[in-house]
């Protein structure tokens, strides 16, 4: 497979045993990213394949960790050479380290290369993986090295092109045609309307076991109960799951992870909320009075204060000043208005003829969201964004 812009290359010492390796490597798919492991994906088993790799894909993490039982002393460390060529090619380099592990490797001052620089350090925290997990996926996101070298790309290729066009234009004495072609505006490619893929599921406790019912709007839920979804996009985009409870109190059940463009989904994968296959709560003073599901092609701003907010930060009123804003403000068709052509802020226009992705197969039943077999997934489709309101009715236990 041909590295692109979101893989990452993951150099360690124990590919095909549970530990590290395999928790970043789940990790960081969940969050998007393509994952070349070393010694365990197909290509990476040989040092000319793995070398080719890294020189391809634009970010490289270093897993530093104790060695696994038996592996102590058992040749030299292969970590040596990727890192060293990882350097060589001007990776995108991020360490995931041990504290508690003494790693020449992983320090920041190695004799022979160039100094690591203290973002591109990150402490792995074993009582909370997710974090750190999380924690690389966005220095991965928004370092700076990734956009360099696509520009350096570019640019090396608007300078051959450029030569070639005023040869030609001299050749022919047409230097200002030629120039006023070059300088024509070429518009970005334009996208589908967003369709968002959703399915939601409750457990209720009956007769001391829990028996599991349809989530859909109108439905009943009682203080005890269990509720997730799972959804999927027909685009990358960003998407969002708030809950809101009876007394306006707004719980964030997606993103689970509070950095800034974690929100971030790719077409054709399921994602759950809340994450990790956990479930939310009814809170038997408050209740729940709705779940909102809400994707986009761009980030939404008000939603991404909620999300660096911590549970609870500001008052009840802002956060739901939050949600409400957001809602009413929504380019999907049904809230707020807005001529055509509709475009995105970066200025792609939405196009109805662009057919999305379609929901990923097998999906919703294979992820358990939904009980039975050969279940579809409900869609909204909206234009810039789309928004799916679960609307719940609170009644008592029986």
């Amino acid at each position: 497979m041909t590295p692109v812009e979101y893989d990452v290359y993951l150099s360690c010492r124990d590919p095909g045993r549970p530990g590290m390796a395999s928790e970043v490597a789940a990790g960081l798919t969940r969050l998007g990213f393509r994952v070349f492991v070393a010694g365990q994906d197909t290509g990476t088993d040989s040092v000319p394949a793995r070398l080719e790799i890294i020189g391809s894909a634009p970010d490289f993490v270093l897993l530093s960790a104790p060695a696994l039982p038996g592996q102590a002393g058992e040749g030299a460390d292969p970590r040596a050479a990727d890192l060293a060529h990882a350097f060589k090619t001007r990776r995108n380099i991020i360490v995931l380290a041990d504290p508690a592990h003494a790693d020449p490797l992983a320090e920041a001052r190695h004799p022979g290369r160039a100094q690591l620089a203290a973002w591109q350090r990150v402490a792995y925290d074993r009582g909370r993986p997710r974090e750190s997990i999380a924690l690389v996926a966005h220095r991965l996101h928004s370092s700076s090295e990734v956009d360099e070298r696509r520009l350096m790309r570019m640019a090396k290729r608007a300078f051959i092109t450029l030569g070639v066009v005023l040869a030609i234009a001299f050749a022919s004495r047409a230097v200002p045609a030629a120039m006023r072609w070059w300088n024509r505006p070429a518009a970005p490619p334009p996208l589908p309307r967003f369709t968002l893929y959703w399915a939601a599921a409750g457990e209720r406790m009956q007769d001391g076991r829990w028996t599991g019912f349809p989530l859909e709007d109108g439905s009943a839920v009682a203080a005890g109960d269990r509720v997730r979804l799972g959804f999927a996009t027909g685009s990358d985009g960003f998407a969002y799951v708030v809950a809101r409870d009876a007394e306006g109190g707004i719980s964030l059940l997606y993103p689970g992870v509070t950095l800034r463009g974690s929100s971030r989904v790719r077409a054709g994968t399921v994602y759950e909320a809340p994450v990790g296959g956990r479930w939310f709560s009814v809170d038997p003073r408050a209740g729940l009075a709705a779940i909102y599901v809400v994707a986009g092609h761009e980030p939404l701003e008000n939603l991404e204060e909620l999300l660096e907010e911590p549970d609870g930060g500001g008052t009840a009123a802002s956060r739901l000043e939050l949600l409400a804003s957001t809602l009413s403000g929504l380019l999907d068709g049904t809230h707020a208005s807005v001529p055509r052509p509709v475009r995105t802020r970066t200025g792609r226009e939405i196009v109805d003829g662009l057919s999305p992705a379609p929901p990923p197969r097998g999906w919703p039943a294979a992820s358990g969201i939904v009980p039975g077999a050969g279940t579809q997934p409900a869609s909204r489709t909206g234009l810039v964004s789309a928004v799916v309101e679960i609307r719940l009715r609170n009644s008592p236990q029986d």
